[in-house]
Order: C-alpha cells, then sequence, then structure tokens
C-alpha cells in the first residue's frame, strides 16, 4: 500500500512538473526587457499613487488614546497593568494591548504634530508595500505589471492606514512573507543558516505590537504545509516547524504573557457576540456600496481567477491557497480583515498577473519599454483617481473634526465641568487626551470597551432603550453625559435626555452635546446654562421648526440660543441651518443666504442644505447662484424629488422662459404630485 502511494505521488509530481515544462515551452512574445529608466518611473508613479491613497483626513477616534498612553508610558517608564483609562473599574487588573505601537507613535506626534502622524503613516504604508515588491520580484515577477496590483492593494489598506496599530502590523506581515518567500526561492541551496528563524523575532516584535500577532502563524503555517508538499525539492518543513514553536514562546515574551495572546481568541468565541461589538461597523461583513469607486469585487475575482489559472499553467502554491482561504474568508465576513487580506495577497496577485499578461501577444505600439511603462503609470493614476474624488474619505490631510469633541471639552474644560461622566467610547479617547488623570473627567467607556461585561451590555442598550438608560443611570447616577452630534446613526439617547426634566443641554455643535445632571454635582452650573429650545437630539429639530413657524414670539428666544450654539463652536453646521430656516420664516434673505452658505461649508454632502441654500439666495434676487446651488444639489446622492421644479424656478427667474418650462414638464411627469410644480407652470403660461 506504502508503494502504491508512492507511486500515485511520483505520478502526480510527475503530471505537475510536466504541466511547468509545457507552460515553459509556450512561446511568448519577444517583447524588449524593460528597462530601469521607464522602470523607475513608472515605480516612482505607483509609489506616489500608493502614498496618495493612504493621505486623507484622520477620522479614526482611537488614535486620541493611542497617544496618550503612549505619552504616559514615555513619561513613567513603565507598562501601566492596571485600568487607568476609565474611571467605573479603574484600579482594576488590565492587558494593555498595542503597548510597543504606541510608543513609536507617541515622539512623531510630540516631535511633528499633525506632520508627524502623516509621516508615520506614509513611513509605513511605503515600507510595507516595497517590502510587498520585493517579494513580488523573489516570486520571479518582472516588468511594470506588478505595480497596477500593489497600487490596487493599496485602496483596500487605506481603511488601516488611519495611524492604526495596523499599520505597524503591516510592515511585520510583509517582512515574514518576504523572509519567508525568499527562505522557498532559495530551496536546494539551503544558507549557512535557515531563513526560517527569522520568524522568532518578528514573533517578539508583533506581540507586543498588536493583537493581530496570529496572523505570523498563518503565513508560517501556509508555507510550512508548501514545503510538506515539496520536501522532494529540498524544502525543510520540520526546521520552519521548530522555528515556528520558538516563535510561540518568543510571543509570550511580553508583559501581559499568555493574557496577550489569547485575546484573538477572546474575540472569536465571546466577544464579538457581546452587543456593544456588533455595533462596531468595521466588525460587520463587508459594506459593498462603500467599494464602489475601488471597484472591490472585480479586484476579487481577478484574484482569485489569476491564480487559478497560475496554478492551471504553473503549478499548485500551497503558501497561495492557504493564505487565500484564510484572508478572504476574514474580509468577506469581516470587514476590518479586507486591508489584511489585500496587503498578504498583493504579492501574489501581482505575479500571477504578471505572469498571465507576460503570455499575452500585445500591440507593436507597446512593444517598447517606455510605452509599457506609460501605460502602467496611467493605469495606476485612474485607478487611484476615483478614490481620492471620494467626497466622504478621499484626499486631504489634517483631522476630520466632526469625529472629535473638541470644542466639548473646551467648554468642560473652562466651565469646570467633573463628576460621573458617561461618554460613548468613540469619545473616550479624546476625553483622555485632553484630561487625564483627571478623577473627575475619565471617560465611562474607553476606545476598548473597558469594563465587565455587564456594563457593556448595560452601556450597549442605554444608547437605544430608555429602560436600559434608568438601570445603568441608577446604578452610576452620572453627572454629565457627552454624545455624539446630529449625525447619521446618533444614539435614540440624546432625544431621551432631551425630554427628561432631570437633564439639561448646556453644549451642542455637529461633534457632540453635552448635558449636566440637574441635582448632581454641576446642579448650579446646568441652571445658568441650559438651553431652553435648542434640542441635543435630532428628533427635536421638527417641532423647533413647528413651534417658530407657529408662534412668533418664541422666534427671539430661539436666534438667540442659536447665536449663542454658533459662537460656541466653528463646527455648527445644524446650528447655522436652524438660523437658517428661521431667517427664510421671516423674511430676512440675506440672513438666511449667510447661515447656509456657512453650513453647506461645514456639511457640504448635504442635500437638504444645499436645496436651502439655493432657495435663499432665489428668494434673495440672486437666480444665477440659486440656480448653480441647485445645480450642485442635483449632484449630491440621495433621492430629491424637487429637482426640476427648482431648476425650473431658477431659470424663470433668469428670463428663460421655456427652458423653465420644460424643467416644470419635467418635474410634473415624474412626480404628478408636487402642486407647486404645477402653479409654477401656470403662473408661467399665464405671463
Amino acid at each position: 500500500m506504502s508503494a502504491a502511494r508512492g507511486g500515485k505521488r511520483a505520478a502526480g509530481e510527475e503530471r505537475g512538473a510536466k504541466r511547468k515544462a509545457e507552460a515553459a515551452s509556450v512561446p511568448l512574445p519577444s517583447l524588449p526587457l524593460m528597462t530601469r529608466g521607464p522602470l523607475a518611473l513608472a515605480g516612482l508613479v505607483a509609489t506616489l499613487c500608493v502614498l496618495a491613497a493612504c493621505t486623507s483626513a484622520v477620522y479614526d477616534t482611537d488614535l486620541w488614546q493611542h497617544l496618550l498612553v503612549g505619552k504616559v508610558i514615555w513619561q513613567t517608564h513603565a507598562i501601566p497593568h492596571t485600568q487607568l483609562w476609565s474611571w467605573p473599574t479603574h484600579g482594576a487588573p488590565d492587558e494593555l494591548p498595542s503597548w510597543l505601537f504606541r510608543v513609536l507613535l507617541w515622539p512623531f506626534w510630540a516631535q511633528g504634530g499633525i506632520w508627524g502622524l502623516f509621516v508615520w503613516r506614509w513611513l509605513t504604508t511605503l515600507v510595507a508595500f516595497t517590502l510587498a515588491y520585493f517579494c513580488t520580484r523573489r516570486m520571479g515577477a518582472t516588468g511594470v505589471a506588478p505595480l497596477l496590483m500593489l497600487v490596487w492593494a493599496a485602496l483596500f489598506w487605506r481603511q488601516r492606514a488611519q495611524m492604526r496599530p495596523e499599520t505597524f502590523a503591516g510592515v511585520l506581515l510583509m517582512a515574514q512573507v518576504l523572509l519567508l518567500e525568499t527562505r522557498r526561492a532559495r530551496a536546494g541551496t539551503p544558507p549557512a543558516r535557515d531563513l526560517a528563524w527569522g520568524v522568532v523575532p518578528i514573533a517578539l516584535v508583533w506581540a507586543n505590537a498588536h493583537i493581530s500577532w496570529y496572523l505570523g502563524f498563518v503565513v508560517s503555517g501556509a508555507y510550512f504545509l508548501d514545503d510538506l508538499l515539496h520536501r522532494s525539492a529540498g524544502r525543510r518543513p520540520l526546521t520552519l516547524l521548530a522555528a515556528m514553536a520558538a516563535a510561540l514562546l518568543a510571543s509570550l515574551v511580553n508583559p501581559f504573557g499568555w493574557e496577550t495572546l489569547v485575546q484573538p481568541l477572546q474575540y472569536f468565541t465571546v466577544w464579538r457576540h457581546e452587543p456593544v461589538y456588533q455595533s462596531i461597523g468595521e466588525l460587520s461583513p463587508i459594506f459593498w456600496d462603500v467599494h464602489v469607486r475601488d471597484a472591490l469585487p472585480l479586484w476579487l475575482a481577478l484574484v482569485v481567477v489569476a491564480a487559478l489559472v497560475r496554478w492551471r499553467t504553473r503549478g499548485f502554491d500551497a503558501a497561495q491557497a492557504v493564505l487565500m482561504a484564510v484572508c478572504l474568508t476574514q474580509a468577506l465576513t469581516t470587514q476590518r480583515f479586507l486591508g489584511y487580506a489585500a496587503l498578504t495577497l498583493a504579492a501574489f496577485s501581482a505575479r500571477d498577473v504578471a505572469d498571465w499578461l507576460g503570455r499575452r501577444r500585445w500591440p507593436d505600439a507597446l512593444h517598447a519599454p517606455a510605452a509599457r511603462a506609460m501605460l502602467a503609470a496611467t493605469a495606476c493614476v485612474a485607478l487611484v483617481v476615483p478614490s481620492l474624488a471620494d467626497p466622504q474619505v478621499g484626499f486631504g490631510f489634517g483631522f476630520a473634526h466632526r469625529m472629535t469633541p473638541e470644542r466639548a471639552c473646551d467648554w468642560i474644560e473652562q466651565h469646570g465641568v467633573r463628576g460621573r461622566a458617561f461618554n460613548t467610547f468613540a469619545e473616550g479617547g479624546y476625553l483622555l487626551y485632553r484630561f487625564y488623570p483627571d478623577p473627575g473627567r475619565l471617560p465611562f467607556m474607553d476606545i476598548h470597551q473597558a469594563g465587565t461585561k455587564e456594563i457593556r451590555y448595560l452601556y450597549a442598550w442605554s444608547l437605544q432603550d430608555t429602560s436600559a438608560w434608568r438601570i445603568l443611570d441608577q446604578r452610576y447616577r452620572f453627572d454629565w453625559v457627552l454624545l455624539p452630534g446630529n449625525t447619521p446613526g446618533s444614539p435614540r439617547l440624546s432625544n431621551v435626555l432631551d425630554t427628561d426634566s432631570t437633564w439639561a443641554l448646556v453644549f451642542v455643535d455637529d461633534e457632540a452635546a453635552l448635558w449636566l445632571r440637574r441635582d448632581g454635582a454641576c446642579a448650579a452650573l446646568a441652571r445658568e446654562q441650559a438651553y431652553r429650545w435648542v434640542p441635543g437630539g435630532p428628533a427635536g429639530i421638527g417641532p423647533l421648526g413647528e413651534r417658530a413657524a407657529r408662534d412668533s414670539t418664541t422666534r427671539g428666544a430661539i436666534s438667540a440660543e442659536l447665536d449663542r450654539a454658533i459662537a460656541s463652536s466653528p463646527y455648527n453646521g445644524r446650528a447655522h441651518a436652524l438660523a437658517g430656516n428661521l431667517a427664510l420664516l421671516e423674511g430676512r434673505w440675506s440672513d438666511a443666504r449667510a447661515h447656509f452658505d456657512a453650513a453647506v461649508r461645514l456639511q457640504p454632502q448635504d442635500l437638504a442644505l444645499r436645496e436651502r441654500q439655493g432657495l435663499a439666495r432665489l428668494y434673495g434676487g440672486d437666480p444665477r447662484g440659486a440656480e448653480a446651488a441647485f445645480r450642485e444639489a442635483r449632484g449630491l446622492p440621495g433621492n430629491w424629488s424637487e429637482a426640476d421644479l427648482r431648476e425650473g424656478q431658477a431659470l424663470a427667474a433668469l428670463g428663460r422662459r421655456e427652458d423653465a418650462r420644460r424643467a416644470y414638464e419635467r418635474s410634473l411627469a415624474r412626480h404628478p404630485e408636487l402642486t407647486e410644480a404645477r402653479d409654477s407652470l401656470a403662473s408661467l403660461g399665464a405671463r
């Protein structure tokens, strides 16, 4: 039986060798070799595209806690082993994940500010993808074709390039892939020291840098399987297995021992089932609608098809197969892992696509190296431009201020707010950065969702369920509550606090809303600073407008509160919009236009604001400006049933009667329920 198995294995290897020989014997197109000059030019363009892909405004709210923890470690020369970052479990034993990353990141911020943070981002991205390029070359790929696949992978990595621990982990990941790929390429001519032992120091650093340390063992396991399948080619699987065992022991050399290593398993078996983790968007499956610009479905298909084609012609690559199975499964089920999948598979997919393109016949015009380099460079630019033009997370520099409660914390500091806080975990990092170690201003929940399982459960439900909030508040008796501003997906708790006489809204802008307990540690401040009319949650906006329209005597008080809100923060597009609505109601066209212009600058993607901006200009005697505003509104996502109607009104005011008539007719054809369009058409005909 053993002999039979050996015969089958030998026959299989013979068939594989025959396929490879046949593939090698296929006459390739006689393209001139790529020369250094054109290759360098294409490489430069690809590098700039990769760097541009990861250059966007900083919106990651976890950053602030990373910086604070790094600062504390540098100042104390010690790694904390107790919970210092939130007040409900303060002093309890705690593991500090990613401590090494934070220690490395802090000097970049301390010395360079926002420029330092972007240097970290650019540097780690450049190193990771340079390693991927070297890995591609080690696999045998040549020319400019691999550059396009590396740039494409960078579009998916940009989600993880927000100065997160993954930026450092990505460098370690590609260092390990390059190490093992180099070892595989040298099989049969073993060096004095087997490169497999290089995984040991990588594992040591990785376990102290991020909980994704286990991915290093996934990579090693993939190459171990490949070694097993190709022992006859001089592979040394037992050496790699011994190195993996040593790497596991090295991973234990961290301040928290095995408790650090078990965290990924805890997440998979326990934490991911908790409501607080289920509420985190990046832990959900892929949101396909946000990947239209980067063509993710096409990339996935190309990665798989190119691998299958190469396996058929060049032989099965077990290491690639394992990494594809693990990484693509993770990416499809948990969006957070898409960047890891793209980076891990970047070199393999670049090799496969280059191999396939290298066996195609190309037009004579592309035979010259310069022509091929120019084509690759143009393709790289065309690939990244749609993502860079994304109005939400496109090319940019600095901070996305709507994600940070900056002005609310200014208010807290200026007015001496202290006591037991309640906050969302997204705001916890910035609270820590601003106020640590003040015990009266520590957050209730930090970026790692610190606390007992019961605390996390009540926290998650309290944001949406009134009963859960009552239980939580009775247990801890909060003195102040900080919640996100009026954004899509705002917690229902904002509306609950607006209608609860226990709480007084004292600050609100687009970033955050702050309530104080009327009978708590800030009772006097709550009485002095409470808003009477302006709401903190979205549910109160409609009733406020109805009250202003119905009762003119309230407009002065409402306007005064809106002016106060606008003066308290430069990031108050909502207050400007409400003030603009009030100005429209009272016929103050100039004031309405000023308020809506300010609101649009802060919230340029808000279709309703664009329409109101156009109406303010139209009623104020600026039909050309109104037409421009309505045209901008047409280009925004969303359903705007009045689009043709508003265009017709602007055209009519400009004296373009026939164009206006056609616009009104389109409006009625598409939305016959719009009586304003019917009246406008009739009025136009009566002139």
